[in-house]
């Protein structure tokens, strides 16, 4: 059995979890090829920072993607962004800061706050809580991550200033793909886990979303969608 133990959220659709930065975190492993036992955890609360993913390794608990991917690279010497140069790096930083802190508060009020979504959210992402748990901590999870989304500032925004802020990232991801196949060119780094985390998770899933066209209208990025997907998770057929 291996040593590293990575928890993550349940999968649903296909997808191996609906949680990007999980997902993250697993297509790191894909790609580095790390041995690891992959659990799935109900909720998030037994992590560290009382976020997923997390992972135990001897005798150590560590949380947030970012930082266990930082850790891993240097544990076990594998990193997909070793031949970029220092100006691809710091781009890279600045793609994953729009992603993480930006557009995926794009996702997370699609998911939580159109009521449209709701129900599909109380059966899939809070799908592992029993039943009973869970009629009393959706409506709380729900106003928890709507103050959240008024603290990082994208809660404050109108339905349609939040689909303006989207279609203004994802075009930028357009055109920073540009014609290459990968977004640093000839082979995968981290910056294509991260953003096929999150667009994978807006793309592949039935919860309504204005940015589902957005994607689909860039061609370049949808048939990059659908390359990443086909090298890592050919075993997952989008439904």
């Amino acid at each position: 059995m291996s040593a590293i133990k990575a928890y993550h959220l349940p999968g649903r659709w296909g997808l191996v979890t609906v949680s990007p930065f999980c997902l993250k975190l697993d297509a790191f492993f894909r790609m580095t090829g790390i041995e690891h036992q992959s659990i799935t955890a109900a909720t998030p609360f037994a992590g560290p920072k009382k976020k997923a993913p997390w992972i135990e390794y001897q005798g150590r608990t560590l949380g947030d993607s970012a930082l266990i991917i930082d850790f891993l690279k240097g544990e076990f010497g594998v990193d997909p962004d070793a031949r970029l140069s220092a100006a691809q790096k710091g781009a890279a930083v600045a793609i994953q800061r729009m992603i993480e802190e930006n557009l995926y508060w794009a996702m997370v009020y699609d998911r939580w706050r159109r009521d449209e979504n709701w129900p599909i959210l109380k059966g899939s992402v809070l799908g592992d809580i029993p039943a009973p748990v869970r009629a009393i901590l959706a409506p709380y999870a729900r106003r928890a991550v709507t103050k959240q989304l008024e603290g990082h500032g994208m809660g404050l925004h109108s339905p349609e200033e939040i689909e303006a802020i989207s279609a203004k990232d994802i075009g930028a991801l357009a055109g920073l793909l540009g014609d290459q196949d990968w977004f640093f060119g000839e082979q995968p780094t981290m910056t294509d886990a991260t953003v096929y985390s999150l667009l994978a998770n807006i793309a592949y899933v039935p919860f309504s979303s204005p940015m589902k066209p957005m994607i689909a209208g860039h061609a370049n990025l949808a048939a990059w969608l659908d390359r990443f997907r086909a090298r890592f998770y050919p075993e997952f057929t989008p439904q």
